[in-house]
């Protein structure tokens, strides 16, 4: 299958991207002129990682080359609490630019469209409430994807992350704030640890994308299907401390109560999308951990 993947050089694109090429299938990969895809190098051709100037001509250009049958869309520009000078670069990358993915993909007959959202979008379990600008993007997108969907022959599916984690992670993350926590005796200072956490091994996650790509591919013409990627148990802060504790044996510093909980926290996940792992065999906390800290002290 020839897949097209934005996105490509994060860390779960990166191990998407990957995994894609390791079952055969030819990947093509869009990259800023500034972006680092060292995460992909070992695996993609030079030539299947396109540059794309922010020029929609260009976008399109690439998207004539390659002739996808399949665009999978991770790019996007997170921000947990925006400034003012974010707001055009959030509308940019997580509006604009995936219009303009849409737009060349009808225009080259691309016909399957796998898109990522944020479980964000619905704060209190609301159908739509965003947590914050970001999740507010994500959503608007969702419905300029509606007006292609209607007029053309895609068919999409949205699949809508929660927490992620897993090895050579380098995000700003709370599971590797807590690791190198772990590592250096630095003191923890954190809200309350009653919100509760939704954290999935990045494994899983890829094997979310890999199920829903078959599925895509097999649906109709307008047909959209939205799926949340989520473990078979939600825990609290305090409980993912614990657990990692448990896990490295080592006993963090670790203040509760010192920082105030963020403007809209979610403290109980509520969700009513079906989860797209509900049938699978994926790992729990305990265990992704375990993985994960195994592989970071082999490298």
């Amino acid at each position: 299958m020839k897949i097209l993947v934005s996105g490509a050089t994060g860390y779960i694109g990166s191990n998407l991207v990957n995994k894609l090429i390791e079952e055969g299938n030819e990947v093509h990969v869009l990259v800023r002129k500034d972006s680092n895809y060292c995460l992909i190098a070992s695996k993609i051709k030079e030539k299947n990682i396109h540059v794309y100037t922010q020029d929609i001509q260009n976008l399109n250009d690439i998207f004539n080359e390659v002739r996808p049958t399949v665009v999978i869309h991770l790019a996007s520009l997170f921000k947990v609490n925006h400034e003012k000078e974010d707001v055009e670069r959030l509308i940019s990358s997580n509006i604009l630019f995936g219009a303009q993915l849409l737009e060349v993909s009808v225009l080259c007959g691309v016909k399957y469209f796998l898109n990522t959202g944020t479980y964000w979008q619905h704060y209190l379990g609301e159908d739509y409430n965003p947590v914050n600008l970001y999740a507010a993007t994500k959503e608007a997108f969702e419905k300029i994807a509606k007006f292609y969907l209607e007029t053309s022959d895609l068919r999409i599916i949205t699949l809508k992350l929660m927490d992620t984690y897993g090895p050579r992670d380098s995000r700003g993350k709370i599971l590797n704030l807590i690791k190198d926590a772990s590592q250096t005796n630095k003191i923890l200072e954190m809200s309350g640890g009653e919100q509760e956490l939704g954290l999935v091994y990045i494994d899983d996650v890829i094997k979310a994308y890999k199920k829903a790509l078959k599925e895509l591919v097999a649906m109709k013409a307008h047909e959209e299907k939205t799926y949340i990627v989520s473990p078979k148990e939600y825990l609290t802060l305090k409980n993912v401390v614990k657990i990692f504790e448990e896990v490295s044996n080592r006993k963090l510093n670790v203040y509760w109560g010192k920082r105030p909980y963020r403007t809209r926290e979610i403290m109980k996940i509520q969700c009513k999308e079906k989860n797209i792992l509900a049938n699978e065999e994926i790992l729990n906390l305990k265990d992704g951990l375990a993985k994960m800290l195994e592989i970071d002290r082999e490298e």
